[in-house]
């Protein structure tokens, strides 16, 4: 085949074809391609990308402690990508007032934009309004800087706040009276109180005591007695030894079957219509006599007529067990839902039959008419029947008509079911004892307690007890359980219940809101944490959070690391729904005299009155959650103590999932006081407030039922570990700065299986005032905890902490080795100090 190729005399090899000729051939065949536009034309440079900003919000509030987000934009997308670095100006200042996720953002090829986050720190200081200009600095890539090359963001200032830490005035209260003893001597009434008398001009104030047939003393009022009081400085031991003044009140002046109220108080008598508030300087108690007008001290079956079989009239108002929106007798329903979930539960029976269940409390009325068929097997005890005329020992009946909180407690867990009276318990069908510890006065305290919970086979028998629901607490300052008493709960739990274990179910407390000087930080992360019960911070107990009808935390509930799970508490029962539950028996006893529940004799389901709809706290949660347990130990009475709390945590519902964390700067640098809800490395969901979260019974009971008992390993406690021995540790703390101090400990030579159960923290700090300390411990895994929140009011002006044994569960199943990190951050000026020691002790076993 012949090739056509040009000649060197310009024609067109084996054509004759001239040079000008072929330039016309060209020239047509241009014109044709463009005529046609078929022909590919020669690149031309495209035109730059114009780059703009755009923020996600133009002001934002300090205070919501939040971020926002800076979008760079192309106005076209290109080949290349473009970066573009900012420059940030206007009057906050940078890692002071916000901080800044990227100062270089690259946008990437064929992209249209990317973004950048300007995270804005919520402080206490009075700062007013400032700004954040963020601008174009910088383009590179085919792109230029457009018209909207620079945004500006408004920080609206929060709140401003400072830690007081002027001493207060000595001695609380002007005129302050405390109650030493109410009770029943010989043929007689006794009262005896302590008065103060504080006041600053020198004025004595008279100590009255009386006694009446009305509970509000409008009417029918008697004179005890008058003391004058004189002024004086406050001084504890003299108050207590000197200031202390007894009355007597014969029992002949008095009527048989009557009820009769005693009140004492300093200066001005408190006004009727009050006659409930939160008062220093007053104190009322109430009686009532028998048939021969002797003071009733044991519990007498009161003549009541039952509605139809197989009813409960108040069932249908008890939220925590059924919850439909209903209000409880409060001026508001709740959220369906929010409850134990129960509902496949009561429809199948289980209802605890077969686990005996004691309640440590001020008593329990084994006569009620919904908690006699649960009592009537015996075992409860008087630890005052011995002092107490006409007491018996197998009868923990509570002489004080003004509410007796463990009839009530006792209700919550197990009042009977479908016997035509009130409502009914989480348990209906439980062996109920109760052991009146609360009102053991004369006793020593210790040996009561341990009689009361484990440690004893007769009088009272609690070594045959299944669950101990223990709805009472104490609050002191950096101090730990008593080695007697972790040695009753180590073997109650390695003991009871034929080894498997007995269940000490225990009321976080209720001190979330008790703050004489809160910070903004205490409405968040609360005041009085459950951390401040020494025993609360042991793993052999079962620590119990409140949550509402509204499937929220209670308002009062104490938070902490220390808590296991949340049972229903509910609220104030006026406003919100509380917990309906057993009142002491009769119209003129217990809480329905008070004016706070709604639920009063004159209501048609309560023409008895031995009803209450205004009980509440964690002293509700705990028995809600022991109830909760005989369910489920009911149905599976194989599980051992650590298969019941495991079954709760997994099982346990996360509620109020949006809960934001809780931080603010200090000098500029962020500090995590509560964090959000967190899934650990093993994980389990944990927050502060809510523990694992609020008990589901219908779920333990499912999952109980493929459960294998006693699957969890061996219980093992370790040793400490600390860094070494020999070395001094002493690590300065930043004064009112979020950054803190922190150390590092390794943990090492603990099994590879090992799944923590709990984790002990001890810590010394040197410092003039630990109301200022926030303690956060944070694990190899990176889970973090906060074991003392800062501004702690049990720590106002305590020195320091002394070995200080905290617990946290939100380790939970996470693997003890590697490194751990104690945070310590001092956010109050003035007072400074150091970390000087710190260890660690875990609690694990090896799980499937």
């Amino acid at each position: 085949m012949a090739v056509t190729k040009f000649g060197p005399a310009g024609r067109l090899a084996g054509l004759g074809v001239t040079r000008d000729f072929r330039h016309g051939l060209l020239a047509a065949a241009v014109l044709g391609c463009l005529a046609a536009s078929g022909c590919r034309q020669p690149d031309r440079p495209p035109t730059p990308a114009a780059v703009s900003l755009a923020a996600a919000a133009d002001t934002i509030d300090e205070a919501d402690n939040s971020s926002v987000q800076v979008a760079v934009e192309l106005d076209s997308p290109t080949a290349t990508g473009v970066t573009v670095q900012l420059i940030f100006t206007g009057s906050a200042t940078r890692d002071h007032d916000y901080a800044v996720s990227a100062d270089t953002i690259v946008v990437p090829p064929n992209s249209s934009s990317a973004t950048a986050d300007i995270d804005v720190y919520r402080d206490f200081d009075p700062e007013g309004e400032e700004t954040v200009t963020i601008g174009v600095a910088i383009v590179a890539g085919h792109a230029n800087a457009g018209e909207r090359s620079s945004v500006t963001l408004t920080i609206l200032d929060g709140e401003a706040a400072t830690v007081n830490k002027t001493p207060q005035e000595s001695g609380g209260p002007k005129l302050f009276l405390l109650p030493f003893f109410f009770g029943v001597r010989d043929d007689t009434i006794v009262l005896v109180v302590a008065a103060q008398n504080a006041s600053s001009d020198g004025t004595s104030a008279l100590l009255v005591a009386e006694w009446s047939t009305d509970f509000g003393f409008a009417a029918d009022v008697h004179l005890l007695g008058t003391v004058e009081i004189l002024a004086a400085e406050p001084d504890l031991f003299e108050f207590l030894l000197g200031g202390v003044h007894e009355f007597v009140l014969p029992l002949d002046q008095l009527a048989p079957n009557r009820s009769y109220f005693v009140r004492a108080y300093l200066g001005d008598a408190p006004p009727a219509a009050n006659r409930n508030a939160a008062v220093t300087n007053a104190f009322i108690e109430g009686f009532a006599t028998n048939a021969e007008g002797l003071v009733k001290t044991r519990c007498e079956a009161p003549e009541r007529t039952p509605g139809p079989a197989g009813t409960d009239p108040l069932f249908a108002e008890q939220w925590h067990l059924s919850n439909t929106g209903q209000t409880a007798f409060s001026n508001r329903g709740g959220s369906a839902g929010a409850d134990l979930r129960m509902t496949g539960a009561i429809g199948a029976g289980r209802n605890g039959a077969g686990v005996k269940l004691a309640v440590i409390d001020t008593g329990l009325e084994i006569c009620h008419p919904d908690l006699a068929a649960n009592t009537a097997g015996g075992g409860s005890f008087n630890f005052q029947a011995d002092g107490t005329p006409g007491a018996s020992r197998t009868d923990p009946f509570n002489h004080s008509i003004l509410g007796d909180h463990g009839t009530s407690v006792a209700g919550v867990a197990a009042a009977a079911a479908n016997n035509g009276f009130g409502g009914r318990g989480v348990a209906p069908d439980v062996t109920l004892v109760g052991f009146n510890l609360g009102t053991a006065l004369g006793q020593d305290p210790e040996t009561a307690l341990f009689r009361s919970l484990g440690g004893s086979d007769s009088d009272p028998d609690s070594a045959s007890v299944d669950i101990f629901n223990m709805s009472f607490g104490t609050v002191v300052p950096s101090e730990n359980p008593s080695a007697d008493f972790v040695r009753l709960v180590k073997m109650g739990t390695s003991e009871l219940r034929s080894g498997r274990g007995a269940l000490y179910v225990k009321a976080a407390g209720n001190g979330f809101g008790f703050c004489e000087r809160p910070h903004p930080l205490n409405r968040e992360v609360g005041c009085i944490g459950a951390n401040t019960d020494p025993d609360q911070n042991l793993p052999w107990l079962l620590t119990v959070g409140a949550f509402n009808a509204d499937d929220l935390k209670s308002s009062y509930s104490s938070a902490g690391a220390n808590l296991w799970v949340v049972g229903p508490g509910g609220e104030d029962g006026r406003d919100q729904p509380a917990m309906i539950t057993t009142d002491q028996a009769g119209a003129q006893a217990g809480f329905n005299l008070r004016p706070e529940n709604p639920l009063t004799s004159a209501h048609p389901l309560n023409r008895d009155g031995d009803y209450v709809s205004a009980f509440g706290g964690t002293s509700s949660a705990s028995p809600a959650v022991a109830g909760a347990i005989a369910v489920l130990l009911g149905a599976y009475p194989d599980l051992s103590w650590r298969d019941v709390k495991h079954i709760l945590a997994v099982s346990a519902r996360r509620i109020d999932p949006d809960r934001a964390e809780v931080r603010a700067a200090f000098s500029g640098s962020p500090y995590v006081a509560q964090h959000a809800w967190q899934t650990n490395a093993a994980g389990y969901d944990f927050h502060n407030w809510y523990g694992f979260g609020a008990v589901d019974i219908d779920a333990a009971l499912a999952l109980a039922a493929s459960y294998t008992p006693d699957s969890l390993g061996t219980f093992v406690e370790s040793p400490w570990f600390e860094v070494g021995a020999d070395a001094e540790l002493r690590l300065a703390i930043p004064d009112v700065d979020g950054a803190g101090v922190s150390a590092t400990m390794e943990v090492a030579g603990l099994p590879d299986a090992a799944n923590i159960e709990a984790v002990v923290l001890e810590i010394a700090v040197e410092h003039r005032n630990a109301f200022d300390l926030g303690l956060t411990l944070r694990s190899p895994a990176g889970t973090a905890s906060v074991v003392n929140p800062p501004f702690n009011p049990v720590l106002d002006g305590f020195g320091g902490l002394r070995d200080w044994q905290l617990l946290s569960n939100a380790f939970y199943g996470e693997n003890p080795n590697g490194a751990w990190t104690i945070h310590v951050a001092d956010l109050a000026a003035d007072d400074t100090g150091s970390l000087t020691g710190w260890r660690l002790r875990f609690y694990y076993g090896e799980h499937p």
